[in-house]
């Protein structure tokens, strides 16, 4: 009988363990490749912003990189549980949209032997030229200026090249990748940038359209606002204008949430 008694006690104690300790919950998200903010599951602007939300949310976070298109294939077919980031102004799949976390700037890099450096501002100033655009989703604005010629590359650095190799005058790029690319290619003097963008837009995670994807956009939702209002936002993307609204995001998240300190944009206070 002691026996007995001294098995099921050991078997309470090893299920009220297992129930104490839950594990933490995985979720598998996948980034289409973008210079300097996605290049490997370790390696990003976007890959420590998401290292940041598993360590607050206790989520295990698998990331794995892939071309644009398959990135996007492969979330809609369910091979993932979130895609890593997606523009607002483009069609967006069925799926549980977050708040946004980031402003994408889109601008315009030119031939300044084509067209003068300083010569171009908007997109209008592009019109009857060859303009280059990435495999990366961009608002019809863009895509349905008939005036443009426009050719589809697969990526940034093709962009940069072909401008540079005179089979492109122009070429529409994301503030920060475009930039980076720029200089890794060495090519500022003979390649132009506007100063203000042509379109600006939220980008947003995408999480898959069940119950699990409720609770990770909550969860995400809730770390992303928290990571803008002390600061941590500011300090990976290093610009006030790549921020996302306060505003749009406390009205996506409990009014119990909400922060009376938030200041997203302190860092920037004495520069």
């Amino acid at each position: 009988m002691r026996l007995i008694f001294l098995a099921l006690s050991v078997l309470l104690l090893v299920t009220s363990h297992a129930i104490a300790v839950q594990p933490t919950s995985q979720i598998r998200v996948v980034f289409p490749y973008i210079p300097l903010m996605a290049e490997s599951k370790d390696h990003g602007v976007f890959i420590d912003m998401y290292t940041e939300i598993a360590r607050r949310s206790d989520t295990d976070v698998v990331i794995d990189i892939l071309p644009v298109r398959r990135a996007v294939q492969d979330f809609i077919s369910g091979k993932y549980d979130a895609l890593g980031a997606y523009p607002s102004l483009s069609d967006i799949p069925v799926s549980l949209a977050s708040v946004p976390f980031y402003r994408r700037e889109n601008l315009i890099f030119y031939s300044t032997d084509r067209f003068g450096r300083g010569r171009v501002e908007k997109l209008e100033d592009l019109d009857g030229t060859r303009v280059g655009l990435s495999a990366y989703h961009y608002p019809d604005y863009i895509l349905d200026r008939q005036e443009l010629s426009i050719e589809r590359v697969p990526g940034d650095t093709f962009l940069l090249r072909m401008i540079a190799s005179n089979r492109l005058d122009a070429a529409i790029i994301e503030r920060f990748s475009g930039n980076h690319v720029l200089k890794l290619l060495g090519l500022e003097d003979s390649i132009s940038v506007t100063d203000d963008p042509v379109t600006s837009e939220n980008v947003l995670i995408l999480f898959k359209a069940d119950l699990a994807g409720i609770r990770n956009r909550k969860s995400f939702n809730k770390t992303i606002y928290e990571m803008l209002c002390d600061g941590t936002l500011a300090k990976l993307f290093g610009r006030a204008s790549l921020l996302p609204d306060q505003m749009i995001i406390e009205r996506e998240i409990p009014a119990s949430a909400i922060l009376k300190d938030c200041d997203p944009k302190a860092i920037f206070a004495d520069r």
